[in-house]
């Protein structure tokens, strides 16, 4: 064997060994993807767990909250700014989930199952006379879910 043929098998050796550090790199970068997406996922549902402890931290609260979805003519103003700023927290969080979903989650029944879950919270939240006039009010400021609550309220009537 000459040095010719040495060098020659060197080279497919080390061509392999590219190949398979590639794979290797490509099962690497998919897991880190995959684990990035599931801590934003993490994130955001621990910011809704925060918003359910603020609702079911005090009866006062509870109460607010109960008054203003029948109507926010039954609040009185310091009321009124606790009950939007509440129910502006909620939305901040389903933007911010709507759009972890559409800018990072591949299309799939995954994706699918998030954005029908973001649907159901937003017409479980807002389905109420009173938080449907305060969205009346609030929804220009959350323009990238504008759609996505228009049609939840009005699957929540259909």
């Amino acid at each position: 064997m000459n040095w010719d043929a040495l060098g020659a098998i060197g080279e497919i050796v080390g061509a392999g060994a590219v190949v398979v550090t590639l794979v290797y790199l490509s099962v690497q970068i998919r897991y880190a993807n995959k684990q990035a997406e599931l801590e934003t996922l993490r994130h955001t549902y621990d910011s809704l767990n925060q918003f359910c402890d603020l609702l079911s931290r005090s009866a006062d609260t509870a109460s607010i909250v109960n008054r203003g979805r029948e109507s926010l003519s039954s609040l009185n103003a310091d009321e009124l700014l606790m009950f939007e700023h509440i129910h502006i927290r909620l939305l901040n969080n389903l933007e911010s989930w709507h759009l972890q979903i559409v800018r990072t989650s591949r299309p799939g029944p995954d994706r699918d199952r998030q954005l029908e879950n973001l649907s159901g919270i937003a017409s479980g939240y807002l389905g109420f006379a009173g938080t449907r006039e305060l969205w009346g009010r609030l929804g220009h400021y959350f323009v990238p879910i504008e759609s996505l609550v228009r049609n939840a309220l009005a699957n929540e009537n259909a």
